[in-house]
């Protein structure tokens, strides 16, 4: 009799390892993701920065399994926490070689720019059309950049070779004071956005002796990706943001945000880049 028991009992057994291996993966499963950033969204929808609300509208799609914490950091100290840390992820990054070997990025772009300007003010006197060599060479200009902020490859390339003609702003807040230092005639110039200061500055006079002057020559679109962690859990944070990102109904929010955002002809250009991305049709 004792002998019949035991099939049985091992059944039982084998029961109760497939019961713990079960708590044992949902105790694995995402509950907070660690987002750090030098710009920390509202916690509503009144926050006009666009990619703060492509983040707000990925942490609803998250909830209520996983919710996103935000912790300020300047861009340096984010991609060292980032590469010291097993669950750090930063949020709209270009993506590079150099970069993907410290990190993972996910499929999926959640935006998309125009190229970066060389925005100077109060200076009517240069062409539109110019290089950086140019700028450097002939004017001797002295451009400010955010540290830790990548430009595009071209650009980053530049950079090092003449680290001399810039100089690096560090901190949480070091785009508003490189706005600043141009506007207090610190800098000849600085690379920046044409968006970030139209907005920033739409109510200011100032902003009618700002130029935008293209300095690189390709008119692409610079995309803004999600990074973290290369770690196992990077990898878990990683698949959950891209199973948002995938959806379509998420990738028709992030076009008609930029579509409200951007005015032509950048418009048609970051849309149609962002259509062929993820594979939507471009009519």
């Amino acid at each position: 009799m004792a002998h019949g028991m035991k099939v049985p009992i091992i059944f039982v057994l084998s029961l109760c390892v497939l019961f713990v291996s079960s708590l044992s993966a949902e105790q694995k499963q995402l509950t907070k993701i660690q987002i750090v950033s030098d710009f920390i969204p509202e916690d509503n929808k009144a926050d006009r920065n666009i990619a703060n609300k492509i983040m707000l509208t990925i942490g609803e799609e998250l909830s209520p399994d996983t919710s996103l914490e935000f912790i300020p950091a300047s861009r340096l100290r984010a991609w060292k926490q980032l590469k010291t840390m097993p669950d750090v992820c930063l949020y709209n990054k270009v993506k590079n070689d150099e970069r993907q070997h410290s990190a993972f990025f996910n499929q999926y772009p959640i935006m998309a720019f125009p190229a970066n300007r060389l925005v100077i003010y109060n200076h009517p006197e240069l062409p539109q059309n110019l290089t950086l060599e140019d700028v450097i060479q002939k004017h001797k200009f002295l451009i400010g950049i955010s540290a830790g902020r990548s430009y595009g490859k071209n650009i980053d390339q530049y950079i090092t070779s003449h680290p001399d003609s810039f100089i690096n702003i560090a901190g949480e807040t070091s785009s508003r004071r490189l706005h600043k230092m141009l506007f207090q005639n610190k800098l000849d110039a600085i690379l920046e956005y044409t968006a970030v200061l139209k907005d920033r500055f739409k109510n200011d006079p100032r902003i009618d002796k700002v130029r935008f002057l293209s300095i690189d020559e390709e008119s692409h679109a610079v995309f803004g990706y999600l990074a973290c962690s290369r770690s196992e859990q990077g990898k878990l944070n990683i698949a959950a943001f891209d199973k948002v990102l995938k959806q379509t109904s998420m990738q028709d929010q992030i076009i008609k945000l930029h579509q409200q955002v951007f005015s032509e002809p950048e418009r048609s250009l970051l849309i149609s880049a962002l259509k062929a991305k993820f594979n939507l049709p471009l009519n």
